[in-house]
């Protein structure tokens, strides 16, 4: 019988969403552990704090696209493009800190493992090749406590890093493949490139092609300070 999928439906005491504010905070859990305090779903790794005056609650990315939750900085309210722009900003600073910080514990704790040209790559293009990831979590692998991939973009955009994906050995694959979104896995094993014993959907089509870039990429763009978003008005609250 195939699972359900989860209804992202939002909690009735949560009310109007547009009565809560970003208090800009961004809560990373690298272990997939919070819950959404708007929709309920678990398993979230990046979660945004938002007030409704003493209350405070923390939600996922898809409640942040999906509810016209309100932005104000230093009594300025933006309007709701604006605030998104910022929290995007927020998000993919945070991940590179995130990022960076695992690559410093496998430096620690793994001196001898050359990662030099990892973090080079990295800091140019805030995301890993496949090559370079398949490295950098053999190394994540032996910490005593180990580092989840996911938290990593990985490239397979390009036909050439496909076939570099394709030219990794079974464990390499086995490695990096945690870390691929489900589009990335379907394109790869349609070209026979899964590792032993993965399991995906089918693709449609087996034909060579370059996957679409994403909408709105955490991780493939400079994480800059952003500048303040245009005020729309003077908060009175």
């Amino acid at each position: 019988m195939p699972m359900s999928r989860f209804r992202y439906t939002l909690n009735e005491a949560v009310g109007d969403p547009s009565a809560w504010t970003f208090t800009w905070a961004i809560a990373d859990d690298v272990t997939l552990a919070s819950s959404c305090g708007f929709c309920g779903q678990e398993h979230q790794r990046l979660t945004y704090e938002v007030a409704r005056g003493d209350v405070t609650l923390w939600i996922c990315q898809r409640c942040v696209g999906r509810y016209p939750v309100s932005g104000v900085i230093d009594g300025d309210r933006f309007d709701l493009p604006s605030v998104r722009a910022y929290i995007h900003g927020l998000t993919a600073r945070q991940k590179q800190r995130t990022c960076q910080d695992a690559i410093r514990k496998v430096q620690t704790a793994l001196p001898d493992l050359p990662l030099g040209e990892i973090v080079v790559y990295f800091e140019r293009n805030l995301q890993l090749s496949p090559q370079h990831a398949a490295a950098l979590f053999a190394g994540m692998a032996q910490l005593d406590d180990p580092i989840d991939p996911r938290i990593f973009e990985v490239q397979t955009r390009s036909i050439a890093h496909q076939d570099e994906f394709g030219s990794l050995d079974e464990r390499a694959r086995a490695l990096v493949w945690p870390a691929l979104t489900p589009q990335q896995r379907r394109r790869l094993a349609s070209l026979g490139f899964a590792p032993g014993g993965a399991r995906t959907r089918r693709a449609r089509t087996s034909d060579r092609r370059e996957l679409p870039a994403p909408r709105m990429p955490a991780l493939s763009e400079p994480a800059m300070l952003d500048p303040l978003p245009e005020p729309t008005e003077k908060s009175t609250a």
